[in-house]
């Protein structure tokens, strides 16, 4: 019973591994052909993360910051413990991300809206480049973390720390696969949106964008450049 259910544990890690191997594939060869730059920041930071986790893991084992058995001792041990702890922590990232977010653009749409009656409303700025700090920064949170269990993944297991055995090893393996896919598919949801709508979802952002227009116009009727008159001499 027990080697059958190796067997199914084996053919379930199989299976997800090579639906995350297509997943990361096909969006990769779509986003290669109009966004390759995606492309090469994406396996920079997994190269970087990877290299970067690895020689820090080795330098900790040399001088003692990480014994034999995988825990962290003295103040460099006490320090990349937080690290780790701070590299990984995915709900601390996303409410400093948002609520950086929020300061940027919060002040800028409810001025927006205080001075529409009045008819001097202006435009928002760093909307676009605030929304693609926080995206870029979300993706690069799940590459970073990808090469970091990775590393975890396989140094733990080359190395015997305790509890880390070949099904531990294999289930972080699939975390950072897992991580690698969340980047890949919230690349291509990012740069293929036009093609992933619905027929009914484009009508309704065109209803939406000329609703806006309408707004806009309304909201900046006093703040449009005057007609300059040329006087003859």
């Amino acid at each position: 019973m027990q080697i059958t259910n190796s067997y199914i544990l084996a053919a379930g890690c199989v299976f997800l591994v090579l639906t995350a191997v297509f997943v990361i594939g096909h969006a990769g060869r779509r986003l290669a052909e109009r966004n390759a730059s995606d492309i090469r920041i994406v396996w920079y930071f997994f190269s970087l993360s990877l290299t970067s986790t690895l020689l820090i893991a080795w330098w900790a084992s040399s001088v003692g910051a990480i014994d034999v058995t995988g825990s962290f001792h003295g103040t460099a041990g006490s320090v990349l413990h937080r690290l780790l702890d701070v590299m990984l922590d995915l709900e601390t990232d996303l409410k400093v991300l948002f609520g950086l977010a929020a300061l940027v653009i919060a002040p800028q749409l409810l001025g927006y809206l205080l001075s529409s009656p009045f008819g001097c409303s202006t435009a928002p700025i760093l909307v676009g480049p605030t929304f693609r700090f926080v995206f870029w920064s979300v993706v690069k949170f799940f590459v970073v973390a990808a090469g970091i269990f990775l590393v975890i993944a396989w140094y733990g297991w080359a190395h015997g720390w305790n509890g880390l055995d070949g099904r531990k090893a294999a289930g972080l393996t699939l975390t950072g696969l897992l991580m690698l896919v969340l980047a890949f598919a919230l690349l291509y949801l990012y740069r293929d949106l036009d093609k992933a709508a619905t027929p009914e979802g484009v009508r309704d952002i065109v209803r939406l964008r000329q609703h806006a227009i309408r707004f806009a116009s309304w909201a900046s009727r006093h703040t449009r450049r005057p007609v300059e008159v040329a006087i003859p001499d």
